[in-house]
Parts: C-alpha cells; sequence; structure tokens
C-alpha cells in the first residue's frame, strides 16, 4: 500500500471514530496517574465506620463542667453518630506516645490491649502529646510512627488519623517542637495529621475563654470548640462535608 493510501485510510477510520463518539457508541476514558484534586485528601469512608479514639486528659475532659459529656471526644462522636458512626473513647489522663503515667499506658501500649476487645476498629484517632514534654521530639517522633505501624498490623487495612495535642494558648511555645515531631512522623507513614498549633486553634483573643483554672486543660466552652475544629478537619479528610 502506497504512502498516500495509507494516509487516506487513517483518515477515514480517525473521521470513523469521531462519528461514534459524537454519537455515544464509543465512550473515552481519560487514564492518569493519580486521583484528582477533588479526592487528594480524602480518606476511604468504611461501608460501617467503626472509630476507636485513644487520648489523654482532653479526651477525658478535664476542667469541663462535666467531663464525660463535655470532653472533645465525646461531642465528636456525637456528632459523627448521627452519620452512622460508631465511637468507642479510650481515654486516660497523663498518658502519650512514651508517657505511660506510672504504667502501661503509652499509646502503643493501650493499643495492644484495645485490641483485645470485640470492638473492631476500622478508622483510628491517635490524639495527645503534650505529656510527651520530657521526651525528645525525635523519640516522641518515633514512637508516632511505631503506634501507626502498630495499628496497621493489628487492623489491616484501618485509616488512621493523627490529632495533636490541643493546648491552651499559654502552653503553645513549648508544644511547637514536639507538635512539629509528630506531624513530621505522620507524614513520613502516610497518614494525615490534625494540629491546632500549627492551624493556631488557640490565641491570645480565647485563651480566657477556653483555658481551665489549672492553665492547662480546658474549659466546657473550649472541649466544645476544639470539637468542632475537629470534626471540621475530619470531616474534610473522608470528604463528609461534601
Amino acid at each position: 500500500m502506497t504512502g498516500g493510501r495509507i494516509r487516506r485510510t487513517w483518515l477515514v477510520a480517525i473521521g470513523i471514530v469521531a462519528v461514534l463518539i459524537a454519537a455515544g457508541v464509543i465512550t473515552v476514558v481519560a487514564v492518569s496517574g493519580g486521583s484528582s484534586s477533588d479526592d487528594d485528601s480524602t480518606l476511604a469512608v468504611p461501608a460501617e465506620p467503626q472509630l476507636l479514639v485513644v487520648g489523654d486528659s482532653y479526651a477525658e475532659g478535664i476542667g469541663a463542667e462535666d467531663p464525660a459529656a463535655d470532653n472533645w471526644a465525646r461531642l465528636a462522636a456525637d456528632r459523627l453518630a448521627e452519620l452512622g458512626w460508631q465511637t468507642r473513647i479510650d481515654a486516660a489522663g497523663g498518658t502519650g506516645w512514651t508517657n505511660g503515667a506510672g504504667g502501661s499506658n503509652t499509646y502503643g501500649e493501650r493499643l495492644a490491649r484495645a485490641a483485645q476487645n470485640d470492638f473492631v476498629p476500622n478508622v483510628l484517632v491517635l490524639q495527645g502529646g503534650a505529656n510527651d514534654y520530657q521526651s525528645s521530639p525525635d523519640v516522641v517522633g518515633d514512637a508516632v510512627a511505631s503506634s501507626i505501624e502498630q495499628a496497621r498490623r493489628q487492623w489491616p487495612g484501618i485509616e488512621v488519623v493523627v490529632f495533636s495535642s490541643s493546648v491552651p494558648f499559654g502552653l503553645t511555645d513549648r508544644a511547637v517542637p514536639l507538635s512539629t515531631a509528630i506531624a513530621d512522623a505522620a507524614e513520613s507513614a502516610g497518614v494525615p495529621d490534625i494540629n491546632p498549633v500549627a492551624e493556631q486553634w488557640m490565641t491570645a483573643d480565647t485563651a480566657a475563654d477556653y483555658t481551665a483554672g489549672d492553665g492547662t486543660h480546658l474549659t466546657t466552652a473550649g472541649y466544645a470548640y476544639v470539637a468542632d475544629r475537629f470534626v471540621a478537619d475530619f470531616s474534610a479528610l473522608f470528604g463528609l462535608d461534601r
């Protein structure tokens, strides 16, 4: 076949394909190497979301008028329940990634015990960090990475979200190095980090209303505010706000 006949044959073929596409007979699918920008920050929502929150005294609500009802974790769980999420809260004051508050209560140790329970999570929130101030940022970062890896071993396919400490305004400077180490470890492990320190949730304008009398924990209003901010960020990660 001569070159002219080849070109004429291809032009005819292209014309036929164009007509078929216009008629809807052929569907063109664009294939790319990654997901769309809308999905870049979205985690998979399980068919039956089972959320486990492992946290410190903030998840206990220390400083609130009614700690059991007014802690950020319970308030957030109530909001998520409206969307069909079931939540189990494991809160222990004074604990953290490296600090067991005098016992076997580091997050890694608590995750190991949680694996023995009948509640099987498919989403995990690890909240805390303020109680790890006696450990170096590098040590805390290693503990964060280890805890994430442990969770993935215990519950294959689980979605993990790190929630750094929501310290009051007066403690923010102390929290910055630890918050940065936690965020870096989370990023390296490929999990999102909701970071109140980096996002400056607490400011001088909110300190009086949100900081409890001990200067360390939050008021009822403070926990409600943290719950609102957490739910907003958490919802964005899972596309629940769309």
